[in-house]
């Protein structure tokens, strides 16, 4: 029974991680791009659609990944190796990764999700001519890019150290 609950949560903290990581991937390469390129009309409909569910999204695998992560802990009977966060290769970069993964869902709440909001109470405005709002909506736009790929390199770095525990 151990090694079952020890196999289903490391294999949901990996299967979350990689929908979290690649979630923002997706949306910093591909989303982001395609809707930018489309015309501005047609932005604020699949923007007021796409925004709020993909935030949630990332927002609700996060916590999946971090919450099966400090399971996974005690499923393998590791938790006790992080008392002593200095004491061997793996406490370090573990203690690094689960860092890195709550300041990026830090990050994520923050920064992104009230940039999200904002965007989409402008969108309107924007759309309807008010060039001070439109100004606006281009910089929570360019905001959002730049906070895209730093949440791209955090998730490597993440991934990294997950990879270099294990490894460990």
């Amino acid at each position: 029974m151990a090694d079952l609950f020890r196999i289903t949560t490391q294999f949901l903290h990996v299967f979350a991680g990689i929908l979290w990581i690649g979630g923002g991937v997706y949306s910093a390469f591909v989303q982001l791009p395609a809707v930018l390129a489309a015309p501005p009309a047609a932005r604020g409909a699949v923007m007021a659609q796409l925004g709020p569910r993909q935030v949630r999204y990332l927002l609700r695998v996060a916590e999946v990944t971090i919450a099966t992560g400090v399971l996974n802990l005690f499923a393998t009977n590791r938790a006790q190796q992080l008392t002593d966060p200095l004491g061997s290769r793996w406490a370090i970069v573990l203690l690094l990764g689960i860092l890195l993964a709550i300041g990026l869902y830090v990050l994520l709440r923050t920064a992104v999700a009230p940039r999200v909001v904002q965007m989409l109470s402008l969108g309107p405005k924007a759309a309807g001519g008010d060039a001070a709002a439109a100004a606006e909506v281009a910089q929570i736009v360019t905001r959002l890019r730049t906070l895209g790929f730093v949440q791209v390199g955090i998730g490597v770095l993440i991934i990294l150290a997950m990879v270099t525990a294990r490894l460990s």
